[in-house]
């Protein structure tokens, strides 16, 4: 009679205190109830496409460097989105 052993767990995935504060700000933002019922990311995980690029240059010339570019270049730093443009990196990313 042979017995049945239950199938290996999966050991948990450890997450950096990095990407849990991410998520955590993530949670933060869109439980925002000023925010829209149906909130979408800007950014896909391959990075900001031009309308971005170009939207945050323009925001960029009036206001500065804006929370969405630093955002960004977080999740970069994170291994969470692909690619960020050559111009948003800090000389730490560009040297990579």
């Amino acid at each position: 009679m042979a017995s049945k052993t239950p199938p290996e767990e999966e050991p948990p995935i450890e997450i950096s205190p990095e990407a849990d504060a991410a998520m955590a700000e993530l949670v933060k933002i869109f439980s925002d109830p000023n925010l829209p019922t149906k909130p979408r990311f800007r950014c896909g995980i391959e990075g900001p496409d031009e309308f971005d690029v170009m939207f945050e240059s323009i925001m960029e010339e009036q206001f500065g460097d804006s929370e969405y570019k630093q955002w960004v270049r977080r999740l970069y730093r994170l291994g969470l989105i692909s690619t960020i443009p050559s111009e948003w990196a800090t000389s730490e990313e560009a040297d990579g």
